[in-house]
């Protein structure tokens, strides 16, 4: 478990069966919701090709290979319509099967519901029996994006949908709570109840449409077979099927953490128990965060676990947050004496006292008030993270330099770059004035330079820009030439482009005074990873900067399998893109919640040899940020 542990830096910043007869009829799709939001969006130039319409529909089944819909087209995400070229359908089917469920990076995961959504030529051979679209919605599903499952599935039939797909279906409603659509697909299955995942959905369905007899003799049934069902779900499930209260007693032996067990849970009316509320399952998670039938405290309680995982990002966080009921008086008696607030709550009061306020001085004054709060009680980690998208109503002015440096930490780990590169800015202008805002620039500088080493439009700059003069050694003022013939044929003479200056300029003086600092905090291990990081994106690390580093240095980490560094290779060197993209995946997820610099770096260069830069400099700002320690 990753946790961005800031206590020291933040202290700098802040300082400066019948029941199983089979069915018939096709399964109706109901109304589908839009597709998650990106929470990333790449850059056009990712993907190096013309705008396509997105939301593609595909109404006709045999119109088109099912494998080749998707929802994001060229223009808006996707990654091509050609990404599959060169990879073997059986190693696509693989590859997608195995991908993890569950990442620690959110550029990871956001890079992963891409691929999976985008719209493409399906990948050469055939096998009936292996549906690359069914492996493509059940990943979705896995992972915990059920919206984009059922729009995926609703792109290939605009009326019904095969068997083959009709299990993650099934799961995909369960997971947003909606049991009466889940109930649907169940009810209108077509392909037998012989499997144990069809049988247990049918007794919920059974239960939760009033038919507690049928679920009784359905249950019987099962026991008499000895099938894989788990006593703690038989017994849940014949508790609700005549109608008894489900009691904690029944719950103290751990059950099966797992979606199925979770509906029947909810429809039952029963307390979760902290075995199920432990659950790593991302999709899992996702659909308890999204419950109102949750307790309160436990949301909470399963919303920070997620979020120093790594499973949801801050906005995930605020949502739940904002669902709250809480009262202004509750919050102000909060922040008076913020030991007498349950723990889990402090987050989420000092998140919606900021959040309340409009005006922009109350804003960054509760915001400031937040985090000097949240350090004390160790849970900066959550706060600054949460809170950071409040800063877009704060104008970023020298009105509110008294908050630059912390806000552009917060927004930093947050993972919000436009606002942390405008917040560092401010940071640097005021530097030249303060002592300690130089420092704080200069402790944060790695990381900037990470996500500020891209123009607005995606395009990398040129690392060879000479950095800026700084206003210490500005040459002095001298008076305007004379104007002569050559003067005036000097300026009228076509002028050479001149490269792109990034937000955040390459700077080996910066760099190098970085490196003093946090050298001087004996933590040369970073040091190592955060020089090997910069040089992989493509930054002139120099010799200089490498001998402050003792040989041997660098931290410790996790690497994947030689069978998949191998793959990666061999995807990369022949521009197969969906299959780099899937072998970085598998790399990254094989190296553990802390992969080595080493994977991290090999994971950046080759997504920018694929066009994504993008979500390259998003995973090494996550790997430098999660080393903060």
């Amino acid at each position: 478990m990753l946790r961005i542990a800031l206590t020291a830096t933040v202290a700098i910043l802040l300082g400066a069966g019948p029941a199983l007869a089979q069915q018939s009829g096709p399964i109706r799709l109901a109304p589908l919701p839009p597709a998650e939001p990106r929470s990333e969006p790449e850059p056009a130039a990712d993907t190096g090709e013309d705008a396509a319409p997105s939301n593609v529909t595909i109404r006709d089944l045999d119109a088109v290979d099912q494998d080749a819909v998707g929802m994001l087209g060229d223009g808006d995400g996707g990654l091509g319509q050609d990404m599959w070229s060169g990879t073997a359908r059986v190693d696509a089917l693989r590859l997608v099967r195995n991908l993890p469920n569950s990442y620690a990076s959110q550029a990871a995961r956001a890079l992963s519901r891409r691929l999976l959504l985008t719209v493409a030529t399906p990948p050469a051979g055939r096998d009936e029996a292996a549906n690359l679209l069914a492996a493509r919605v059940g990943k979705l599903v896995e992972i915990g994006a059920p919206d984009d499952a059922l729009s995926l599935v609703s792109s290939v039939s605009s009326r019904t949908v095969p068997p083959h797909l009709a299990a993650p279906v099934v799961r995909a409603h369960f997971l947003k709570g909606d049991t009466a659509r889940g109930c649907d697909a169940v009810n209108q299955y077509t392909g037998g109840y012989a499997e144990s995942f069809w049988q247990q959905a049918l007794i919920i369905c059974q239960i939760a449409d009033g038919k507690g007899a049928e679920a009784a003799l359905g249950l019987d049934l099962m026991r008499e077979e000895g099938g894989a069902v788990g006593a703690v779900f038989q017994d849940v499930a014949h508790t609700a099927a005549v109608g008894v209260e489900v009691t904690p007693e029944q719950l103290a032996q751990p059950g099966s953490p797992d979606l199925l067990m979770y509906t029947l849970l909810r429809i039952a009316k029963a307390k979760l128990p902290g075995w199920l509320l432990d659950s790593k399952d991302p999709a899992l998670v996702r659909a308890m965060l999204a419950s109102g039938d949750i307790d309160a405290d436990d949301r909470l309680t399963v919303t920070h676990r997620a979020l120093r995982a790594g499973l949801i990002g801050g906005r995930e966080s605020a949502a739940v947050y904002r669902s709250l009921d809480v009262a202004d008086d509750e919050l102000a008696a909060a922040l008076l004496d913020p030991e007498s607030v349950v723990p889990e709550r402090l987050p989420a009061y000092l998140y919606l006292t900021a959040q309340r306020q409009t005006l922009p001085n109350a804003r960054a004054e509760a915001l400031w008030e937040a985090w000097t709060l949240s350090e004390a009680a160790e849970v900066d980690d959550i706060v600054m993270v949460t809170t950071a998208p409040l800063l877009e109503s704060v104008p970023v002015t020298t009105d509110f330099g008294w908050l630059a440096t912390v806000a552009a930490r917060s927004a930093l780990l947050a993972g919000e770059d436009e606002l942390a590169l405008a917040w560092f800015e401010l940071v640097v202008r005021q530097a030249r004035q303060v002592a300690d805002t130089a420092r704080a620039a200069t402790l944060m500088w790695p990381e900037m330079r990470v996500i500020g080493r891209v123009m607005p439009d995606g395009e990398a700059a040129d690392p060879s820009t000479p950095e800026p003069i700084e206003a210490s050694s500005a040459a002095p003022e001298t008076p305007p030439p004379v104007e002569t013939a050559l003067t005036r044929a000097l300026a009228e003479a076509p002028r050479l482009p001149v490269a792109p200056r990034a937000p955040v300029p390459w700077s080996a003086r910066r760099l190098e005074r970085w490196i003093d600092l946090a050298g001087a905090g004996g933590d040369a291990g970073r040091v190592a990873d955060t020089l090997y990081l910069l040089q992989a994106l493509g930054d002139p690390v120099s010799d200089v900067h490498w001998r402050s580093v003792k040989p041997g240095a660098g931290q410790t980490g996790g690497v994947p399998s030689v069978a998949v560094l191998a793959g990666l290779e061999r995807a990369a060197a022949q521009s197969r893109r969906a299959e780099t993209v899937l072998y970085v995946l598998h790399a990254l997820d094989g190296a553990g919640e802390q992969p080595h610099a080493s994977v991290v770096g090999t994971a950046a260069r080759t997504l920018q040899q694929i066009g994504l830069e993008a979500t390259a400099l998003a995973i090494v700002r996550e790997a430098l940020v999660a080393g903060m320690r």
